[in-house]
């Protein structure tokens, strides 16, 4: 696993010396690792499972929680496997029904990403990311208002939060550029708290900084490489989307593929920006 990080980062940056496609290197974290301490406790959880003496609840609970490992380490089939099995005991968990539509959106399976989504908010209507991920969905699908709608729904859980103007945004654009850019400026102007690392992804979107800057800006307080990883996910997906609205596509997939580097597997960035590539490769 780690030499397949690194090598993944040499060649990185060998294609950047090579290309010249960029005045400067990018900014890189260490990828994520498997955490010792992760695979200690999928081992302590699949032990306890093979126990014929524990009830229902807990079962429950265990194979729920090695999911959410599973879906943080990247392990997609065995997380989707875990989450299935926790259906038989009961089939009415939003939590469930909207992992597995993120990995049916993540493979392009629209169809069932939708009724996962759906059936997510049948059972709780303020379940706010299954949204988020309905809308994106619908985005994907070339359904813009309807995606929009449910990006508003996202976007008024939490008006400050820069992230869910960006994909406001994204959508937006889609069915009015004009008015879309008049609508992330005004969302902008309402953010509390500007000094949010991501609200920088903002600014760079509506020409107020410029590149290097965003990239200077998003250093700024952090503590520990996993929260440089995490910012770099997003802000190189973003940085992404932009230069694919300007039709350069190259240097979109190599952000897409900048934002992958990171291992963020539980990201939605991350997710999008693998479906990004697929969708450039296959052009």
């Amino acid at each position: 696993m780690r030499l397949f990080n690194l090598r993944i980062v040499c060649c990185l940056l060998a294609v950047i010396l090579l290309s010249g496609c960029t005045n400067s290197l990018p900014i890189l974290a260490i990828p994520e690792q498997v955490s010792y301490d992760n695979e200690l406790r999928v081992a302590q959880i699949s032990q306890q499972l093979s126990r014929r003496n524990i009830n229902t609840t807990t079962r429950m609970q265990l194979i729920f929680e090695r999911g959410i490992i599973y879906d943080s380490l990247g392990f997609k089939a065995f997380a989707q496997s875990d989450f299935s099995h926790l259906l038989s005991f009961n089939p009415e968990i939003p939590d469930v029904y909207n992992f597995l539509g993120t990995y049916a959106l993540r493979e392009g399976d629209f169809e069932v990403a939708l009724i996962s989504f759906n059936t997510t908010l049948e059972l709780d209507p303020t379940y706010a990311y299954a949204y988020l991920n309905r809308a994106i969905t619908l985005y994907r699908t070339g359904h813009y208002q309807a995606a929009d709608y449910d990006a508003i729904k996202f976007y008024q859980y939490d008006i400050n939060e820069p992230i869910r103007i960006l994909w406001l945004y994204l959508i937006e654009k889609e069915i009015d550029d004009k008015k879309a850019l008049n609508m992330l400026q005004n969302r902008y102007n309402l953010i509390n708290d500007k000094t949010i690392y991501s609200s920088n992804i903002i600014a760079f979107y509506l020409g107020k900084i410029s590149e290097s800057k965003l990239m200077q800006n998003i250093q700024r307080g952090v503590e520990n490489n996993r929260q440089l990883a995490e910012r770099l996910c997003e802000v190189y997906f973003y940085l992404g989307k932009y230069y694919q609205s300007k039709g350069d596509k190259e240097r979109a997939k190599m952000l897409f593929k900048y934002a992958l580097t990171n291992n963020i597997y539980n990201f939605v960035e991350h997710q999008q920006a693998l479906y990004e590539v697929k969708l450039l490769e296959e052009k």
